[in-house]
């Protein structure tokens, strides 16, 4: 038998919920910043050994340009909507009937 509170469960719930996003955030933000970094080693290899001549050959540098950009802010933008989602739960926790104190 649950002997919590709907107040206290209410708590737990947005908690764990919150938690999870935090996660995302998190590991969604540490994701960007590998892929990034990855890149800008590829990029490196390719400049600094004159590479990219034969990525230009293949017709795949400004490809691969495009697609980089394209991930990386698609990595970002997600980092954002993700805290823009965390901050609409920590609204709707405080506005959530359970939550407001009958006093």
């Amino acid at each position: 038998m649950n002997k919590n509170t709907k107040w206290e469960e209410s708590q737990n719930r947005y908690a764990l919920l919150l938690e999870g996003v935090n996660d995302l955030i998190r590991n969604t933000t540490r994701l960007a910043e590998t892929y990034e970094t990855t890149n800008v080693d590829f990029a490196q290899l390719i400049y600094e050994n004159g590479l990219y001549e034969l990525m230009k050959k293949a017709e795949q540098l400004k490809t691969y340009e495009r697609s980089f950009e394209f991930m990386y802010y698609s990595m970002k933008g997600q980092v954002e909507q993700l805290k823009h989602l965390r901050e609409v739960l920590q609204v709707c926790m405080i506005r959530d009937p359970c939550n407001i104190s009958s006093n």
